[in-house]
């Protein structure tokens, strides 16, 4: 869980800090949005709030956002100043929460410049190649069929087949499944995607042939063609970039920690107090 929740950190702490910047920039990020009580309150302080609000409204339209936000750190710029009146800024309890949440901010910062300096775009790509090396790339087939209800239904359907029908005119006809529009369609998939029987006659006969029976599934009885073979195409970089950075940063981290732990006194204690064993 401690890794998620670093790779969350680093993602979440990249998104804001992208978001902010991109927006801020617009209209001069050091302008001033408001003043309250002599204080300037800059265009960049309203957008770097981006995290406060629900991720759903992120993508509302600048102009939007802004005034959103705008309003959000004005109030929130108000509280402040009447909590520093009554001295609540001096309290010690205050101070110790102060404390986490700065611990907690520079934790996110480091965390980000860390990793952008360690995962480069060669870095990335190197290990997308390794991925893609060591990743087998299962067979898929592509496949039509069409659903009845009867085993006598289709057998007579393979008959017509048998005789010349078109595969894809006679599914829209008499298939009772949701492909039927497409002609029966199911696309490329793989063995492992479809329920066992209809899954082993399908992968046991080659590129534009029948399977010579029908196959009956808890669905009922389908008639199948199998239309193409081939090995399941690999993804681009870009397509999975998004889910390689994510890994890549809590590898990154962990490894850190590893040698920081090494390098650095770290003592465990019970919660009465006795030594505690290292994790």
């Amino acid at each position: 869980m401690r890794v998620l929740a670093l790779g969350a950190a680093v993602l979440a702490c990249a998104l804001a800090a992208t978001g902010a910047v991109a927006q801020a920039s617009k209209g001069g990020a050091d302008g001033p949005a408001a003043r309250v009580g002599g204080q300037t309150i800059s265009r960049a302080d309203v957008m770097a709030a981006e995290y406060m609000l629900p991720g759903q409204y992120r993508n509302a339209p600048p102009a939007v956002l802004y005034g959103v936000l705008l309003d959000e750190v004005v109030d929130s710029r108000l509280l402040a100043l009447e909590a520093r009146k009554q001295k609540l800024h001096e309290d010690p309890d205050f101070k110790r929460r102060l404390a986490r949440i700065e611990e907690q901010v520079l934790r996110e910062a480091f965390i980000q410049r860390y990793v952008a300096r360690q995962l480069t775009e060669s870095v990335q790509r190197k290990k997308y190649d390794e991925l893609v090396a060591s990743v087998p790339r299962p067979e898929e087939v592509r496949a039509r069929h069409i659903l009845v209800k009867t085993k006598e239904e289709a057998e007579a359907v393979l008959k017509q087949l048998r005789g010349g029908a078109d595969f894809a005119q006679l599914a829209k006809e008499k298939s009772s499944d949701g492909s039927a529009a497409e002609g029966g369609d199911l696309g490329y998939f793989t063995k492992d995607a479809m329920i066992g029987p209809f899954a082993e006659a399908s992968f046991a006969v080659k590129p534009g042939e029948l399977v010579p029976n029908p196959v009956e599934t808890k669905f009922g009885w389908h008639v199948i063609k199998v239309e193409d073979r081939r090995l399941a195409p690999t993804p681009s970089f870009e397509e999975i970039k998004g889910d390689l950075l994510v890994q890549l940063s809590r590898e990154a981290v962990m490894a850190l920690l590893v040698k920081l732990k090494s390098e650095t006194k770290v003592e465990y204690f019970n919660y009465d107090g006795t030594p505690r064993a290292k994790p």
